[in-house]
């Protein structure tokens, strides 16, 4: 059996395949924010991390309403979820819980109708995991996070914050993609001990939020990134690092919904040769006579 040494080192050589930096201890222990302008390469990191941690057993579940992650990422399924899967006025939603890790496409929802979705699956989620403990982590990703995290402690987010909050006690953690530190809510970005964050816009709010956290040099240096450079925060320490582009090399296919064939009625003439073939064997048993 590894000793602690040994497996950390075995852990740490598995990720420097994948050549992202990413720290897994530090994954179980908080959540995960990717952040930049569009086309700087957040999904793609974003696909890479979740690469890495199914190789490491994790279950991904991914809420997509970019529908970007079942052209790029590596994870088995991807589900479209339709306007007849949401009923608002009744509060209930209809969709294949996740057994393995699985994109729920939500292209074709409207904000209100994701929100309601994203909120419905993680409470399910949370339920499953008090009633049937695992030892597996699951990781939630969710694309252009801030749809659903600018205000979370709002009623829509309430099983996003207990998830970010307390979901190390059931092995769950979030991975939040948003364009701008300032459109998320900074209850969530406390609890993520690794950040990503690409290049910064030019939106004042964004700057002074971004000069808050890091600083002035970091808010210049954040302005001039170009695509697949990231500053990688792990815990209190800040360093620019390169992130190669991501390819997959097979690609997510649709959800079949598994099919269970129901045995045919049998015909006539086959009941009547039954008839004929069982009821001397019953007799028998019966001990009567023929």
């Amino acid at each position: 059996m590894m000793s602690k040494d040994h497996l950390e080192k075995h852990v740490r050589n598995q990720i420097s395949k994948f050549n992202v930096p990413f720290d897994i201890e530090e994954a179980q222990k908080s959540n995960i924010l990717i952040s930049g302008t569009n086309h700087t390469g957040k999904s793609r990191l974003a696909c890479n991390i979740a690469s890495i941690l199914q190789n490491f057993s994790w279950r991904i579940i991914c809420f997509d309403n970019t529908g970007i992650w079942k052209r790029i990422s590596d994870l088995p399924t991807w589900y479209q979820v339709k306007e007849e899967n949401i009923n608002l006025e009744y509060k209930t939603v209809s969709y294949p819980f996740p057994s393995s890790s699985t994109i729920y496409d939500t292209t074709l929802l409207i904000p209100d109708q994701q929100k309601f979705f994203v909120d419905k699956v993680l409470k399910d989620l949370w339920d499953n995991r008090v009633n049937n403990p695992s030892n597996q982590w699951t990781l939630v990703a969710l694309e252009e996070a801030q749809l659903f995290m600018r205000n979370i402690r709002g009623s829509v987010g309430q099983n996003l914050l207990r998830i970010a909050s307390a979901g190390r006690n059931l092995k769950v953690r979030i991975l939040a993609i948003t364009v701008d530190l300032a459109l998320i809510d900074p209850s969530l970005i406390r609890l993520c001990g690794q950040r990503y964050h690409g290049r910064l816009g030019i939106e004042d709010n964004g700057k002074r939020k971004f000069r808050g956290y890091y600083g002035g040099d970091w808010c210049h240096i954040a302005q001039e990134l170009d695509l697949g450079y990231f500053i990688y925060l792990l815990r209190d320490k800040l360093k620019i690092v390169h992130v190669p582009l991501f390819k997959s090399k097979r690609l997510p296919v649709p959800y079949m919904p598994r099919i269970i064939e129901l045995p045919k009625p049998k015909g006539f003439w086959q009941r009547i040769k039954e008839f004929f073939i069982d009821t001397p064997k019953i007799q028998k048993e019966l001990g009567e006579p023929r």
